[in-house]
This record gives structure tokens, sequence and C-alpha cells, in this order.
């Protein structure tokens, strides 16, 4: 791996690990401040203070942020645009018909909620325990567009699954797999 890239994950890995320890913050810090006294059994070491709520934020988002990365790290062949990134746009040049892409999707078991208009396919992708995720796939002059996102845009960390929606996609579509 060369710098260039070995920085560029550094930075994205390190605003995630800051986003998430940011979001945990304000819970971390009300479950610290509301203790009485110091923490029972065996954990005498820690006491009610801010440096405690800051250390809880920061392993949590240290260890979600890793595991995120490592989710895309899993799946290969990611361009570096799309790398941690839950909007997932990819373009695949194939000669298939948009009919095609629309059959498969309708007989996925993944996919709901499948509608073509003016050659347009709309769907939502089954998630466990969150609302669907939501994809969109078109085509124009012979180039097809696979579009993912998750069910809200507040929703930054999805561990690569908008990514593995679309890298499915542009699979069948390229080798009609």
């Amino acid at each position: 791996m060369n710098i260039q890239k070995l920085l560029f994950k550094f930075v994205i890995i390190l605003t995630y690990l800051i986003r998430v320890a940011l979001m945990v913050l304000p819970i971390a810090l009300v479950v610290v401040i509301t203790k009485e006294g110091g923490w029972k059994y065996g954990f005498t070491f820690i006491q009610n203070s801010l440096n405690v709520a800051f250390f809880v934020s920061f392993a949590i988002g240290f260890l979600v942020s890793m595991y995120h990365a490592l989710s895309f790290d899993e799946v290969e062949d990611a361009p570096a645009e799309n790398y941690m990134k839950t909007h997932q746009v990819v373009k695949v040049r194939s000669d298939k018909p948009i009919e095609g892409v629309y059959d498969w999707m309708v007989n996925h078991q993944k996919y709901k909620n499948v509608v073509i208009d003016n050659g347009v396919i709309s769907a939502k992708k089954k998630v466990h325990f969150l609302s669907p995720d939501r994809v969109v796939v078109y085509q124009q002059d012979g180039v097809f567009t696979l579009a993912s996102k998750p069910f809200s845009k507040l929703w930054f960390i999805d561990f690569a699954r908008n990514y593995k929606t679309v890298k499915a996609l542009a699979t069948y579509i390229k080798l009609d797999k």
C-alpha cells in the first residue's frame, strides 16, 4: 500500500472516529455524571468525571469506526471515491435491457417494492433491524447508473452494506450472475 492511500484511509477513519465519538459523548456524559459515588463491582478506578465520558465515547467511536473500515476493506476493489461512504453510486457499461435487471430484482428476495417508471428502477433493499435502503437503477446510452443509499441522510455508517448492494447489481449486469 502506498503512503498516499494509507494517509487517505487514515484521514477518513479519523473523521468517522470523531463523528461517532461526538455522537456517543452526550450519552456517556449522562451515564457517568448521574452515577452516584464510585463504580462498584471491581471498577473502583472509574470515578465520576468528564475524562471517563471522553474515554468511553472515544473507545466506542474507535471500535465502530475500525469495524466500518474493515468491512470496506473486506469487500475489495472499492474505488477510492466510494471508500466508507453510505451513498454509493457506480456506473456500469452493458447492452443488457433495463427490463432484464428489473426482472432479476423482482425475483430476488432481498428487494421489495420494485417499480419501473420511465426506464428508472426504484426499489428498497431489506436490512436487518433498520428501515430498508433505497436503490435506484437507470440506463442511459448503454451505461447503467446504480445508486444505493440508507433510509436517512443522517445515517453515516453502514458497514459497506450499500457498496455490496451496488457491487452485486453491477456483477449481475456485467456477468449475468
